[in-house]
C-alpha cells in the first residue's frame, strides 16, 4: 500500500465505512475471532486504507466505476479498505501475523497494539511474528515512532526471498516510483530486529497445524499461513487480493505495488482455484471477513 496520502482521502474511507463493504457487527479492531479446531483466529483491524481506482490501473475504466459505484461508492473512489493484522492462539501460546501500519500512514492507523492490549496481550508478550511481506502497511507497526523494536522478545519469521529483495540497493534504485518509500521502512525494520529474524526458503512448518506457503508476485517473499485442526482449515493469504470489490470479479488486475505483476496474477488465480476447488475458508490482511471462494463467470466470488 502507499505510504503517502492526503487526509482528504483517509477522511473519505473512514466516512464510507457504513456503505456496506465491510462486515456488520465488527468491532472496531476487526471481525469477531474464528474458530480453527483448537486455534482462535482474531483479526486485529489497523485502520482503512482508502484505495484509489489509480493504485489499481485497470480500474480506472468503466468496467471499474460501474463496481464502485454499484457499491454505492464515487466512481472515482476510494474504495475502503481494512488493513489486518492476525493473532492466533492455542492454549497458551500466542502469535501474531504481520502488525500493521504503525505510524507510517499517520494518525489514522496504528490500533494493533489497542487491539492486542483488548484482547489481553501486551507487547512483550508476543514470542513470535510472521510476516507475509515486508510492505510498510504490515511491518509499520513493528516499530516504536523512533523507528525502536515494539515487540522486544518477539523473533520475525520472513521469507529469505523477502529479506534479499528490500535489503537489495539495486533493487531500490531500480524499484517503481510506488515501491521506493516501502524499502525505507523494510530497512528500518531488518535493522531494529537485528539478532531475531528467522529466514524461510519456501514452504514450511510454522507451529504444530500451522504451514507457509509461499505467494509470490506481490512481492519476492510474499507468504499466506495455512492453519489446519482436524477437518478445520483456514488460508490467511496476505495480499493475494487488495480489494474484493474489485479484484474477485477481476482477477487479472494489479496494484501499483505489485513487484512483478504478471507473477501476482498467475499467484491469485492458482489460490482462488485452490480454494475454490478445497472449499477452504481464507481471509487476508485486506479482506473485512472470512468465507469460501467461488467462481463466478470469468472471476470469482467470497461467499
Amino acid at each position: 500500500m502507499a505510504s503517502h496520502l492526503s487526509r482528504r482521502s483517509l477522511l473519505a474511507a473512514a466516512a464510507l465505512l457504513p456503505l456496506g463493504l465491510h462486515r456488520p457487527g465488527a468491532a472496531a479492531t476487526g471481525a469477531a475471532p474464528y474458530r480453527v479446531g483448537a486455534f482462535t483466529v482474531t483479526p486485529l483491524r489497523d485502520g482503512l486504507f482508502p484505495l484509489e481506482p489509480r493504485m489499481m490501473p485497470a480500474a480506472e475504466s468503466p468496467a471499474g466505476r460501474a463496481l464502485l459505484t454499484g457499491a454505492g461508492l464515487s466512481g472515482d473512489g476510494p474504495s475502503p479498505e481494512p488493513v489486518n493484522a492476525f493473532l492466533i492462539r492455542r492454549g497458551a501460546r500466542h502469535w501474531l501475523l504481520d502488525a500493521g501500519c504503525g505510524t507510517v500512514f499517520g494518525p489514522d492507523f496504528n490500533r494493533v497494539t489497542a487491539a492486542l492490549a483488548a484482547e489481553g496481550v501486551r507487547p512483550d508478550q508476543v514470542e513470535t511474528i510472521w510476516l507475509s511481506h515486508l510492505h510498510a502497511d504490515h511491518v509499520g507497526g513493528l516499530l516504536t515512532p523512533g523507528r525502536l523494536a515494539r515487540f522486544a522478545n518477539a523473533e520475525l519469521v520472513v521469507q529469505e526471498r523477502e529479506v534479499a529483495y528490500w535489503s537489495d540497493a539495486g533493487a531500490r534504485a531500480t524499484a517503481p516510483d510506488a515501491l521506493r518509500p516501502m524499502f525505507e521502512t523494510a530497512q528500518a525494520v531488518l535493522a531494529a530486529y537485528p539478532d531475531r529474524i528467522r529466514r524461510l526458503s519456501g514452504e514450511a512448518e510454522l507451529a504444530p497445524g500451522i504451514r507457509a506457503m509461499p505467494l509470490p508476485g506481490h512481492t519476492p517473499g510474499h507468504m499466506g499461513v495455512l492453519i489446519a485442526d482436524g477437518a478445520d482449515r483456514l488460508l490467511i493469504w496476505g495480499d493475494v487480493i487488495h480489494s474484493r470489490l474489485l479484484q474477485m470479479p477481476h482477477p487479472d488486475w494489479t496494484v501499483i505495488w505489485d513487484t512483478d505483476p504478471g507473477e501476482a496474477i498467475a499467484t491469485r488465480r492458482r489460490i482462488l482455484d485452490r480454494a475454490a476447488a478445497e472449499g477452504l475458508s481464507v481471509t487476508g490482511m485486506h479482506l473485512a471477513a472470512r468465507g469460501r471462494i467461488e467462481r463466478d463467470g470469468a472471476g470469482y466470488a467470497l461467499i
